[in-house]
């Protein structure tokens, strides 16, 4: 019995060390990888890489309005108007997000002014301008490459007058620029973006421009209040 108990403990031992053993040959599976990182947002492009500075260049047509007219003689026309004309405008600016600024030049042609008493014309002359102004805009938001926007400016007006005519005397006058006078104007319009670097600009502009001088000093006529109303076509070029 003492024999068999000892087989009984070696053949165990034996079956145990030999499923060990083929356990061991047992091919184990390779480890699961391990997750790719999270990839890091992009960074959004955005206009961040111009300058915000731009150039503008403007056409439009002007129609004048006058408010009275005075003589220094007395002789006072009882009425007075002035033909439309044309304008022309350059500027530089910057913008900044919503708010933009810039400083613009503008020239308006020659207008024939008249004053009239009693239905006859009594005066006339023929007046042009040039107005520097500092500008800002406020931007409203972009809709469909859309951007509204109202503004006001301020600053000055010089204004030249030519052709002076009185009557009686129905001869051309020596005329005589106004000095320097100041100009407001507010405006509204709208921008649309059809290249990168290009916007065209609708707008509408009022303007204060002041008074003109014509004449000579025993003669002299002073045009008073002048101001117009302008429909602009523009274009803006940004600077990268």
């Amino acid at each position: 019995m003492g024999c068999l108990k000892k087989f009984g403990a070696a053949s165990a031992l034996a079956v145990l060390f030999a499923v060990s053993a083929q356990a061991a040959d047992v091919p184990r599976m390779p480890p699961m990888p391990a997750p790719p990182p999270l990839l890091e947002k992009s960074p959004l492009l955005i206009d961040e890489f111009s300058s915000g500075w731009y150039l503008r260049g403007d056409v439009g047509y002007r129609i004048n309005k006058v408010g009275s007219g005075v003589n220094d003689t007395g002789a006072n026309p009882a009425e007075s108007k002035i033909d439309k004309s044309a304008m022309f405008g350059f500027g530089i600016g910057y913008k900044a997000k919503w708010f933009r600024t810039d400083i613009t030049g503008d020239y308006g042609t020659r207008a024939k002014y008249s004053g009239l008493t009693g239905g006859v014309m009594t005066q006339s002359a023929r007046v042009d301008g040039f107005s520097l102004l500092l500008n800002g805009y406020l931007d409203l938001g972009t809709w469909a490459g859309l951007t509204p926007y109202i503004g006001a400016g301020f600053g000055g007006s010089y204004l030249s007058t030519a052709d002076y005519i009185s009557v009686p005397a129905l001869a051309a006058s020596p005329a005589i620029p106004s000095k320097w006078t100041m100009s407001w104007a507010y405006m509204a319009g709208v921008s649309y973006m059809f290249h990168p670097n290009f916007l065209i600009d609708v707008g509408y502009r009022h303007i204060k421009l002041g008074n003109a001088i014509s004449g000579p000093d025993t003669n002299r006529l002073t045009i008073k209040d002048i101001s117009a109303d302008e429909i602009r076509l523009g274009v803006r070029y940004l600077l990268d």
